[in-house]
Formats: structure tokens, C-alpha cells, sequence
């Protein structure tokens, strides 16, 4: 596969060339170099960001020393665009609006500058420039107050730099004002991880239970409500959720070394070391995962791996 040139176009045709090479079920030498397209290409975007941001720290830095202002507007049906599927615009005929209330009310921005702080927001949010990003956002719910999810990403950049009553405040806004179930997850996920940062597990599990309420196939829901489960030792209600979030997450890691610790607590050591292994083949240098092989293995009286796994582990750290 050709390295694609510097055109964004040509960058979104090799990334849909990746995608057709992976259904194809490619060899595991063949998945690995699809791999490393797919990383180059991150790469190559992480750059595109970069100099976008330089790029519009000169044109404000040139609009305040020669004294004028250059219209900043982004493409039309750009904002709409990026909750539709790839390929599709707002004037597709085979677009109902009336299935899309939500979406195109809180996607729609009215002024310039609310878009170009709201780009600019999501630029240094990309780059973990949270300050940045929050005064951007500000700035967009200022000029924007009607523009939910304007809301909703200064919520969760307050969230990020522990911010947590601003956080709230704006997240429930959100709450009372969407009628969208995916956003409304990802409003009762965000809220129960701030509880959950507070210590407050019994708030926190509340919010992850509507979270996939809102929306049954939001895993993310069901692996936070797990985990706050397990951290409560209520193992056979943790198992459950973890179970459900491995249906949509069958190649993740540490949902299945999840599973593992929990059905070895909850007393069933087989189906823990099932889980266990499983978590191993997905990620063979992940040290917590041997440390709990070797001590299942020890439990269980199986003396042999559980040396082997002991035994890779003191090779790691020499």
C-alpha cells in the first residue's frame, strides 16, 4: 500500500482502503502492516493539527496588527455532517429530518464566531490543552446558548481538569435539555465518573445504570457500573456487567481480565482463569494479567504455569 500524499481526501481514501483490506480477513503479517498505515495516518493527522493551530495563532496575531478581521465560516453542513454517516449531507433525499429532531438542534450554530470557537475548542481539546479548550467552549455557550453540545463539550473539558461542580452544572443542563439517547449516555457516564472520582460509588453506579438505559449498546455504561460493582465486592453483580460489556467488546483486554479477577473472587476460579487466559492472548506483556495467572494457578495447585507466569514476570523487570 502507497504512503498517500499530503491531501485529506487522499488520506480519508487510504483509511477507507484499510478498512476493505481488514473484512478481507488479512494474514497476521498483512494485518500488521495495515497496522502501521493505520498508525502513519494518525501521525500524519496529529501533524495536520499542529500546524492548524500555528497556522491560527498567525492569522489572529496578523488580523490584530493590520487591524482587520477575516471571516472565519466553516463548509456548509460541516457541523450537521459529522453525526451523519460518510457520504451522506443534509440534502440527501433519503434523509428523514423528522428522525433527526435532536441533531439538528443541537448541531446548529447560528454565528461565526461561535464556529470558530467551537473549532478552535475541539482543536485544543484534541491536544489536551484544556484551558484553551475551555475558553474556547466559553466562549460558544456565550454566543451559543441554545447549542447543546456546546454544553456538553465544556462540561467535559471542566470535568478534565477537575472542575467537578462546573462540570455537573453544565452536564445536567444537558440532561434536562436532550432528547437524544446516544448524548444522553455519554452525559450519564460522564457524571457518574466525576461521583465516581468523589468516592461517591453509589451515585456513581446510578448514573452508569441510565447511562445504558439511555442507550443498551453503550459499553462503556456496563464496564464503569462493572468495575464500581467489583470495587464494592459485589462480584456476581459485577460479572454481569462485565459480561455484557464483553459481548460488544469480545477483543478487550482488561474487560476479560476484568471478568477474571471477578469470577475468581465471586468463587467460580475455573471460569476466572478462563477469562484470565483469554486476557493474555489479547495482551501478552501486560504484567498485572501474569501476576494474576500465577496466583489463580498457584490456588488451583498448578504449580508448573504458575512458575511459568512468575517466571516471566522476573524477566520483565531484570
Amino acid at each position: 500500500m502507497s504512503f498517500p500524499n499530503n491531501s485529506i481526501e487522499s488520506i480519508f481514501d487510504t483509511l477507507h482502503e484499510i478498512e476493505m483490506n481488514l473484512q478481507k480477513k488479512p494474514t497476521d503479517h498483512e494485518k500488521e502492516t495495515l497496522i502501521n498505515s493505520l498508525l502513519n495516518l494518525r501521525i500524519l493527522m496529529d501533524q495536520y493539527v499542529k500546524h492548524w493551530l500555528t497556522f491560527e495563532e498567525k492569522v489572529n496575531k496578523l488580523q490584530k496588527k493590520f487591524n482587520f478581521t477575516l471571516p472565519d465560516v466553516l463548509p456548509e453542513g460541516f457541523l450537521q455532517d459529522i453525526e451523519l454517516e460518510p457520504g451522506r449531507n443534509l440534502d440527501d433525499p433519503d434523509i428523514d429530518e423528522k428522525k433527526f429532531p435532536q441533531k439538528y438542534s443541537f448541531l446548529k450554530l447560528e454565528s461565526d464566531q461561535g464556529i470558530d470557537s467551537f473549532r478552535k475548542g475541539l482543536g485544543f481539546w484534541d491536544l489536551a490543552m484544556l484551558e484553551e479548550a475551555i475558553r474556547e467552549f466559553e466562549k460558544v455557550v456565550e454566543l451559543e446558548p441554545n447549542f447543546i453540545f456546546g454544553h456538553f463539550c465544556l462540561g467535559l473539558a471542566y470535568s478534565q481538569k477537575g472542575l467537578n461542580s462546573k462540570a455537573l452544572s453544565k452536564l445536567r443542563l444537558v440532561k434536562a435539555l436532550s432528547r437524544d439517547p446516544q448524548l444522553n449516555a455519554f452525559v450519564y457516564n460522564s457524571i457518574g465518573n466525576i461521583y465516581a472520582g468523589e468516592k461517591k460509588y453509589d451515585e456513581a453506579l446510578n448514573e452508569f445504570t441510565k447511562a445504558v438505559e439511555e442507550d443498551p449498546s453503550f459499553y462503556n455504561g456496563y464496564f464503569n457500573a462493572g468495575a464500581i460493582c467489583f470495587n464494592q465486592h459485589r462480584y456476581h453483580e459485577a460479572i454481569e456487567y462485565f459480561e455484557k460489556a464483553k459481548e460488544a467488546l469480545p477483543f478487550d483486554w482488561e474487560v476479560s481480565y476484568c471478568l477474571g479477577r471477578a469470577y475468581t473472587l465471586a468463587g467460580n476460579p475455573q471460569k476466572g482463569l478462563q477469562n484470565l487466559k483469554k486476557a493474555l492472548s489479547l495482551n501478552p506483556s501486560e504484567t498485572k494479567i501474569l501476576l494474576e495467572l500465577g496466583v489463580l494457578y498457584d490456588l488451583l495447585g498448578d504449580k508448573r504455569n504458575a512458575s511459568f507466569c512468575y517466571s516471566r514476570l522476573i524477566n520483565k523487570y531484570k
